[in-house]
């Protein structure tokens, strides 16, 4: 294998245009692997770490673009190299005319937009405060993607904007969806009764998604980033998002989900649902408290969706069955390698079992730092995935594939490669895949697309991360399914 590198100054891109050229150039013969980061610390760092940076190298900036190729030989690295620094470019010239260039800062943004109610933020953390602290001078809400905010800053935030009136969804807010506009990584779905809080984005996504396929509708998706129902945080955002659906006369009944919270905030939080005097159904993993009287708790957020859409008064369809046919069990490991966070920490806790199964996020901030979430690039969970073949204690790898709006644009023929070299690594040994995929078909890289090209690699598709669960952990117990 050959290593091929170029520094690029002064050259910033989003981190969502660079996951795009660096998939393409992926697709080259003999290419194995393709890095494009920005030059921060965490870009650096991530791209010495894989073994894809030499320590010759010179000193890069913030601003500028790291290259890097591993290929078969030194010409297709090279010619790999190339194709980078043609679709970069081809991306630059596609860009507006410079009297059409968006604003530089979040203020410029607001006196030059003056319908909008919201800013969207999606910088390094270490100036996601800043820029969102402008929002709020500026009368914006503020849906933040950007991971990297320290806590104290986001109790800054959420208190400042609590005392103004106006929403901080974040920091890691993944999905929301305000007035039909998704934001994030939102899905496709129809408008409905039915209004979402979450402290979770792939939470959001899973009962939005499931909500759409049982027939239901959404009104609004108000994200809160993972950590507002923490002690320190105090649910702000979700407090005050659950008095907008109060006030909403859209909704009819309210729908919480959290990663696992402080059980005081979840009290507080259960408390002021009761408060909008709509039917209220909850999900909350992990918590064990009370629940009120008005509040309809679920263990799983299959379980949310189907009680969101009784509640609303519309007829509940049956989710699809897996069609696996007849799945042989093999008493072993589950390896969960996920790119949503609740997602994952539902599925742990569905297939149990201690220390023999292990799964990973993929998605949490050791794994983003300087890099694009696994829903855009799916390259570290791919390589998981082939380390997962040569693992013998593992006999059945579980995914979740996300859809939607700036997500990879085909995450199924993405796990194709890796899926095939992991098998190719069993030698002969069983290796079931039990996959998931959020989405639906109005987003598009489309839903029925992405789970008959899953079943054509030979997965159990499932249509809720419940179900997937469930069927990894009987197989792994050596259980056939039917």
């Amino acid at each position: 294998m050959r290593l091929a590198w170029t520094v690029r100054r002064n050259s910033y891109f989003d981190s969502i245009d660079l996951m795009r050229v660096a998939e393409q150039a992926r697709q080259l013969a003999g290419v194995t692997e393709v890095a494009v980061v920005m030059g921060t610390p965490p870009g650096r760092s991530m791209l010495v770490d894989a073994g894809l940076w030499p320590p010759e190298a010179p000193e890069a900036g913030p601003c500028d673009l790291l290259i890097a190729v591993r290929a078969s030989t030194e010409t297709v690295a090279h010619r790999a190299l190339a194709c980078v620094e043609e679709l970069l470019s081809a991306s630059r010239d596609s860009e507006p005319a410079h009297e059409d260039m968006m604003p530089r800062t979040t203020a410029s943004a607001a006196r030059r937009g003056a319908p909008a109610n919201i800013a969207v933020i999606a910088v390094p953390g270490a100036y996601a405060a800043l820029d969102a602290h402008q929002a709020l001078s500026a009368g914006l809400h503020v849906f933040l993607f950007s991971d990297g905010v320290s806590l104290d800053d986001e109790v800054a935030l959420k208190r400042r904007g609590y005392a103004r009136g106006l929403l901080v969804m974040g920091p890691e807010c993944g999905t929301a969806m305000i007035n039909g506009v998704g934001l994030g990584f939102a899905n496709r779905v129809r408008r409905g009764p039915i209004g979402v809080v979450g402290a979770s984005g792939t939470g959001i996504q899973e009962v939005t998604s499931l909500v759409h396929r049982l027939g239901g509708g959404v009104s609004q998706a108000i994200g809160t980033g993972g950590r507002d129902l923490d002690a320190a945080v105090g649910g702000l955002t979700t407090l005050q998002a659950l008095e907008a659906l109060a006030a909403d006369v859209d909704t009819r009944v309210a729908l919480v989900v959290s990663k696992p919270p402080s059980p005081a905030v979840a009290d507080a939080v259960l408390r002021a649902a009761v408060q909008t005097r709509k039917p209220v159904v909850a999900c909350l993993l992990g918590y064990e408290g009370p629940t009120p009287t008005g509040v309809r708790a679920t263990p799983t957020l299959e379980q949310a969706a189907v009680a969101a859409v009784g509640l609303s008064g519309g007829a509940v369809r049956e989710l699809e069955r897996p069609r696996h046919g007849s799945a042989r069990g093999a008493r072993g490991a589950v390896r969960g390698l996920y790119a949503g966070g609740t997602l994952c920490d539902e599925a742990r806790r569905i297939v149990g079992g201690g220390a023999a199964h292990r799964f990973i996020d993929f998605g949490a901030e050791e794994f983003t730092r300087g890099r694009p979430h696994p829903i855009i690039d799916p390259g570290r969970r791919n390589a998981a995935l082939v380390d997962a073949g040569d693992d013998p204690s593992v006999s059945v790898v579980l995914l979740d594939l996300v859809l939607g709006d700036c997500a990879h644009p085909d995450p199924a023929g993405a796990l194709r490669p890796a899926l095939a070299e992991a098998r190719a690594r069993r030698r002969g040994r069983d290796l079931t895949v039990v996959a998931h995929v959020v989405g639906t078909e109005q987003d598009f890289q489309r839903l029925e697309k992405q789970e008959e090209s899953l079943r054509e690699l030979g997965a159990i598709v499932c249509a809720s991360n419940r179900m997937a669960a469930e069927i990894a952990r009987a197989l792994a117990e050596g259980r056939d399914v039917t």
